[in-house]
């Protein structure tokens, strides 16, 4: 005859069990980001799921750094935006005269002061790879595009 203590215990030790072999499965990376050989310092980072499986997953670049909890294992696009503060026209007139002056500069885009600082085709932007599951650090050294010129 067994005794009734550790048949108590069963129920409890199942799930203990189930928990700890399941594991959350899911990575968290860490790391830097730089453009031209410069720190970002503020943007944002993306992991979009590759194949259709699993969820985004993103977080806030500051001072250069990034953490990302919760990310789920698989191949990912990493999609990297660098944002600067943007100094509004107070009327028309200022606007005009910056429109004027940007022009004069080769930017024929209408963009007064474009917030973003990392063009979508900038080398290493939206690179692929392979996220495992665990705590992991990867850095990102984006440069300015050889093809098309770019706005920053």
């Amino acid at each position: 005859m067994f005794p009734a203590f550790p048949i108590r215990l069963l129920p409890l030790a199942l799930v203990v069990s189930l928990i700890a072999g399941c594991g959350s499965g899911s990575a968290s990376i860490s790391g830097e980001v730089t453009y031209n050989g410069e720190p970002v310092g503020k943007g944002l980072i993306t992991f979009l799921s590759a194949d259709g499986k699993g969820a985004t997953a993103g977080g806030e670049i500051e001072d250069g750094h990034f953490a990302v909890d919760n990310v789920t294992p698989g191949p990912k696009v990493v999609k990297i935006e660098g944002v600067k503060e943007v100094p509004f026209a107070r009327n028309t007139e200022d606007m005009a005269k910056r429109a004027v002056a940007n022009k004069f500069l080769g930017d024929g885009s209408g963009l007064i002061d474009p917030a973003d600082t990392i063009p979508p085709n900038a080398e290493g932007n939206n690179e692929k790879l392979d996220i495992q599951p665990g705590k992991q650090t990867r850095d990102f050294h984006l440069k300015k595009s050889a093809g098309k010129k770019s706005r920053s």
